[in-house]
């Protein structure tokens, strides 16, 4: 047999060919568009002769050529859209995405927009829409309330480390230090990396100023430390004050038991200042020879009505105005119904209370040393 070969060329072996081969468009095409005669001459049975058209090795190489530009350019869009991308601030990139709406609104919220969107490099650990929606269920509030919360801010800065830490730089175990001034703690379970509570579910979304990796949980940051200084009852002028350290951080069952004893004793006290200026003037009927000041618990029929109010107190203390652990100290319900707890009235109430002891104890002092009652002492 005869092979007619010219550089680059492809061969058919034509009479070998298949016959829907002959006259698919394919064939067409090697064949290099020759005349019918030549066709039937070529595909004769009798003939074993190859026909080589360089002509097919020309077609077939401008679509290769073809195929290689149209790969180029999707390359060089697909690197294109990586640039646009990693263009982005972090912000942006969030914001364009739709799944984290509410995560943005939190970030205008605690206004953490423009710290997201600058030059300064940043980790996000981003939870979408569906992990807030598990946290407002677990929490059974909205997410407007969750946007008034007043610690929105330093629950996002849990989310947020500082540079640029890719999944490839993580490691079992470590521990990645927030802008909230918390931990989170890396795991690695299988295939599957866990940071704090939350799965990574799409790692590596470079931005311009860092990267994003998605999770499927909001991260809550452990609630901090019971700091007895900032408690209410921590006032002007003396802001607070426990000179003997009676207080420790972190014993919130300690100082509830104390404060709630300074209440108490605040609550008589100011009873008692009261009682010894009015005692001075009112007498009920059947005490009318009772003395004013201490005299009346030691003369009866007082020292009657002291062991009546002292039997009273107990059982009120004891059965009915009892202390709550899930209760603020002193908080023992509003039986008058003023509808005026609040923090601002629990502060008044401790200072008054803490004037009252002090009032009270220079009221008893005086009497000792001078024998006169609270009004007597101011020269009535």
């Amino acid at each position: 047999m005869a092979l007619q070969s010219a550089p680059g060329s492809v061969f058919v072996l034509a009479n070998s060919a298949p016959s829907a081969f002959r006259g698919s468009a394919l064939a067409t095409a090697a064949t290099g568009g020759l005349a019918p005669a030549a066709l039937a001459d070529a595909s004769a049975p009798s003939s074993v002769s190859f026909v080589g058209l360089a002509a097919v090795g020309a077609t077939l190489a401008a679509a290769a050529s073809t195929r290689r530009r149209g790969q180029k350019v999707a390359e060089k869009s697909g690197r294109a859209a990586v640039v646009a991308r990693r263009a982005e601030s972090i912000a942006a990139t969030a914001i364009a995405n739709g799944n984290f709406t509410i995560l943005v609104k939190a970030l205008e919220k605690a206004g953490l927009v423009a710290t997201v969107s600058g030059k300064t490099p940043y980790t996000v650990f981003a939870p979408t829409d569906a992990a807030f929606a598990d946290l407002l269920k677990e929490l059974g509030c909205s997410a407007e309330q969750l946007l008034a919360n007043p610690d929105l801010k330093n629950i996002l800065l849990y989310h947020v480390a500082g540079g640029t830490t890719m999944s490839s730089s993580l490691k079992n175990g470590q521990k990645v230090t927030t802008a909230q001034g918390g931990q989170l703690a890396v795991q690695f379970a299988g295939e599957k990396v866990k940071v704090g509570r939350a799965t990574v579910t799409a790692a590596d979304i470079a931005c311009s100023n860092g990267v994003i990796h998605v999770i499927d949980k909001v991260l809550l940051p452990p609630a901090a430390p019971f700091d007895p200084a900032k408690q209410v009852g921590a006032g002007a002028p003396l802001g607070f004050f426990d000179p003997a350290g009676f207080t420790k951080v972190g014993d919130k069952a300690g100082f509830n038991n104390l404060q709630a004893s300074e209440i108490k004793h605040g609550r008589v006290a100011m009873m008692a200042a009261l009682g010894a200026v009015v005692q001075h003037y009112v007498k009920f009927p059947g005490f009318e020879d009772v003395p004013s000041g201490l005299g009346a618990v030691t003369t009866a029929p007082g020292t009657y009505g002291f062991a009546a109010l002292f039997l009273v107190s107990g059982v009120l203390e004891l059965a009915i105005w009892t202390q709550s652990d899930k209760k603020e100290p002193g908080n023992f319900g509003d039986p008058a119904g003023l509808n005026m707890y609040n923090p601002e009235m629990r502060q008044k109430e401790i200072n008054n209370g803490r004037m009252g002891m002090f009032s009270v104890i220079g009221i008893i002092g005086a009497e000792v040393l001078t024998g006169k009652d609270g009004m007597n002492q101011l020269g009535f």
